[in-house]
């Protein structure tokens, strides 16, 4: 009996062994090629979701001075560059409501993975037929409008007006639930100011921060 016992015994931490064995492997050496795969996919499609649904706002038609009205001194430099609050807010709503959309209407995906990969062997990547794996993205977009100056030549100011929206979006598939973010920039117009600009106003990126601000 014991010499049995003892082979029942072996056997046991041999499969568990084996199965330890596979169980880190998978994680280390597989996992990550085929949820690379997955997240570039992702990234790419949940990107130009973003792009579509700021551009389409954009293109609807918004000039600077939509945004924004500038207020000279007797010297004829600025006083005053006033954002247009409301306006802000409303676009960023629409973009941030039409990226999400855009988003929420992914659905369901599938990437190929083709067998030799889940060897985790560099020889074998890509040989074999593919294995088809399905992949969920669900994710929350945001947005905000961004402010930059730059000289753009004597007593000139280039004032270009950008819009990032951001979107974190997690990836549900049988292996793992990864989480993106994705960032896309894009411009929304520009405006040459010819005066000098307070520093106050220079120094500032973020448009919040301009919100209602009198130098």
């Amino acid at each position: 009996m014991r010499p049995k016992l003892a082979r029942v015994v072996i056997a046991i931490l041999v499969v568990v062994a084996a199965f330890v064995f596979c169980t880190v492997y998978f994680r280390k050496n597989i996992v990550p090629t085929v949820m690379g795969s997955a997240i570039a996919q992702v990234r790419a499609t949940a990107t130009n979701a973003v792009n579509i649904a700021a551009s389409t706002v954009i293109n609807g038609g918004i000039t600077y001075e939509d945004l924004f009205e500038i207020k000279f001194n007797e010297a004829g430099d600025v006083s005053l560059i006033q954002a247009n609050s409301p306006r802000i807010n409303s676009i960023a709503r629409e973009i941030a409501n039409l990226a999400q959309a855009n988003l929420d209407s992914l659905g369901t995906q599938e990437i190929s993975i083709a067998v030799g990969t889940f060897t985790g062997l560099a020889l074998l990547m890509g040989f074999g037929p593919d294995v088809i794996i399905k992949i969920v993205p669900i994710g929350t977009a945001n947005c905000d409008f961004v402010s930059y100056f730059q000289s753009a030549g004597i007593n000139q100011t280039a004032h270009k007006i950008y819009i990032d929206v951001y979107a974190d979006v997690s990836i549900i598939t049988p292996i793992d639930e990864p989480t993106v973010r994705i960032k896309a920039e894009v411009l929304v117009c520009e405006n040459v100011i010819v005066g000098k600009i307070p520093d106050t106003y220079l120094s500032m990126n973020n448009i919040s921060d301009m919100l209602n601000l009198n130098p």
